[in-house]
């Protein structure tokens, strides 16, 4: 029974020392700077990988809508013949997400300490081709056209139109050595 008395004697005087409790306040107030700073050290990344999501948008969206205008321009297909009711729901998407985007991304960039980036200026919309019929109409007399542009090897000459019409039966003048050569 001594014994236990000594032991609580000696956890006693651990425990209600004052070098205990400002031991123990220490150590809580650096572990919530601690966790505090983690805290804020994963927001700083969490906003960084935001801000740079949005900068892939950006980059993917300038590469798709330059990709799309050079291909309007390849071809000859008309845009109305898209259903109306996909390009509206496709705006309004479009309209809800951008607003949406630009409100958390102006809040990472403030919490980050990183300026508005300069707008991009809108890409002008591609030149569609005229349409021209593939063969001239009937009515329509053909135009004299201005001659191509050689841009390769140049053409072979025309062989000269004989004088008189050719005969209807050819002639063939061939020796025959060896009658083994029909065969």
């Amino acid at each position: 029974m001594d014994k236990i008395k000594e032991q609580a004697s000696i956890v006693s005087q651990l425990l209600f020392s004052a070098d205990t409790g400002d031991i123990y306040k220490k150590t809580l107030t650096r572990t919530w700077e601690i966790l505090r700073e983690v805290g804020l050290l994963l927001w700083l990344v969490l906003c960084l990988t935001f801000v740079g999501g949005e900068w892939f948008y950006r980059t993917a969206v300038g590469l798709g809508r330059s990709t799309r205008a050079w291909y309007v321009g390849l071809s000859e297909k008309d845009s109305s013949t898209e259903p109306q009711s996909i390009t509206s729901t496709g705006q309004a998407l479009l309209g809800t997400v951008q607003s949406s985007t630009s409100y958390l991304l102006a809040q990472a960039r403030q919490q980050l300490g990183i300026p508005e980036p300069e707008p991009q200026p809108p890409t002008p919309p591609a030149p569609s081709p005229p349409v021209t019929p593939p063969f001239p109409t009937p009515a329509e007399p053909p135009s004299p056209a201005e001659p191509p542009t050689p841009s390769g090897p140049p053409a072979p000459a025309e062989p000269p139109a004989p004088a008189e019409p050719p005969s209807p039966v050819a002639t063939v003048s061939a020796e025959l050595d060896d009658e083994d050569d029909l065969a």
